[in-house]
């Protein structure tokens, strides 16, 4: 979560996306849940870490972990 910019989408766990506002040293600004155009939240790093929120496209999103070990999907 530490590697975000401004105009990062955020998933949360259920799906819903939220678009990164701004952000600052140790905290960042989202938009509503699916409202881009609306100011939501602001969150440490670590909250959203702890959310399991993950960065849209990122490579997190190719993980997958089975039995304690992590595996990268690719796609063919």
């Amino acid at each position: 979560m530490k590697n975000i910019k401004v105009g990062d989408i955020i998933v949360h766990t259920d799906g819903d996306e939220a678009k990164v506002l701004e952000v600052l040293t140790s905290s960042f600004l989202i938009s509503e849940w699916d409202n881009f155009e609306q100011t939501g939240d602001w969150l440490t790093f670590t909250e959203a870490e702890t959310y399991g929120w993950k960065i849209k496209g990122s490579e997190e999103d190719n993980i997958i972990i089975v039995g304690g070990k992590k595996y990268k999907l690719i796609e063919e």
